[in-house]
């Protein structure tokens, strides 16, 4: 092969490898966490960020117990049971969404059950998302709560709390 034609196509072949997927989460000064596929804007304080490649999405970590405390004299009511979410999650989705690849992953990652509507090949899945407010995506529908976008704090905090 002549060095004309094999240098484009080793060119095009090293260029479509070194594409990676990277997401940054970040909390800003108004306590609101962030995840973008752009690092945060550079502030004077500095922020933790913490950077997601393809794969980092596994179960969080269970918190640890909580120090025991000393008997009052009062008995304490004792703390509103939790309900955990055990419906199906619903995402609407496109197929050139990263976030809607991420939040797929993440729920597949915590065992959640969970359909795709793509809202681009699917008429009544489109109406539907629109029926919803939806205005991007992903959205995602956990019981009676939606979420407008990806974050993992979020959709983990309406499983453990839905309904």
């Amino acid at each position: 092969m002549p060095i004309r034609i094999l240098l484009p196509i080793v060119t095009l072949l090293l260029t479509c490898s070194l594409a990676g997927a990277e997401m940054y989460k970040w909390v800003d000064e108004h306590g609101v966490v962030t995840f973008k596929d752009t690092p945060p804007p550079a502030t004077k304080k500095g922020k933790k960020v913490k950077v997601y490649t393809d794969g980092d999405f596994a179960p969080a970590p269970s918190p640890q117990p909580a120090a025991p405390r000393r008997a009052t004299s009062a008995p304490q009511p004792a703390p509103p049971v939790k309900q955990r979410f055990t419906g199906t999650v619903e995402l609407y989705v496109t197929d050139w969404c990263g976030y809607c690849k991420w939040a797929e992953r993440y729920l597949q990652s915590k065992g959640v059950s969970y359909v795709a509507y793509d809202i681009e090949k699917d008429s009544a899945a489109m109406q539907r998302h629109k029926d919803l407010g939806g205005r991007g995506v992903p959205l995602i529908v956990v019981g009676s709560h939606k979420i407008s976008g990806f974050s993992p704090e979020t959709i983990d905090y309406y499983l453990e709390n839905g309904r």
